[in-house]
């Protein structure tokens, strides 16, 4: 597996934006075995227009059933069924920046995140501190565009 490539970006009203949203969210889990920290829409209604890029797409995570703004803790990929006690629990994040994730069929436009709880609860079940995605290690990161390749 390799470590996705990522490109800080020169955002700072994007990132300044960022930094007023509440950072906290609630532990979730998706009807697909998806374990994510669900934290406010406006992280991408709000920040999305602010990547003024008419070639970025938005992400299409909102609707019933669907996650909305989140932060991927555990894929459905790597196995793990959360105990129903960690579920609804609040976790806290710190924003690192704005970047673009390269990888081989999309860029994605993350603001990278740093969770000590999420983390921990990764370590609690024997998962390594990234994330596995598409066989590609990642870190946490909230999602707010892409671009097809």
């Amino acid at each position: 597996m390799s470590q996705v490539p990522t490109i800080p970006l020169d955002l700072p009203d994007l990132v300044k934006t960022a930094n007023q949203l509440k950072m906290t969210g609630h532990l979730a889990v998706s009807s697909n075995n998806l374990t994510y920290l669900d934290i406010q829409d406006e992280f991408i209604h709000q920040l999305f227009p602010l990547l003024n890029n008419p070639t970025i797409l938005k992400p299409a995570y909102f609707g019933e059933n669907l996650a909305g703004a989140h932060i991927t803790v555990i894929y459905p990929e790597e196995n793990r069924t959360i105990s129903k006690s960690d579920l609804g629990k609040e976790h806290h994040f710190k924003l690192q920046g704005i970047y673009a994730a390269d990888l081989p069929w999309k860029t994605y436009f993350v603001l990278m995140v740093r969770g000590p709880s999420l983390l921990q609860l990764r370590n609690n079940y024997s998962l390594p501190n990234q994330l596995n995605f598409k066989n590609h290690w990642i870190d946490f990161h909230i999602t707010i565009g892409y671009k097809n390749k």
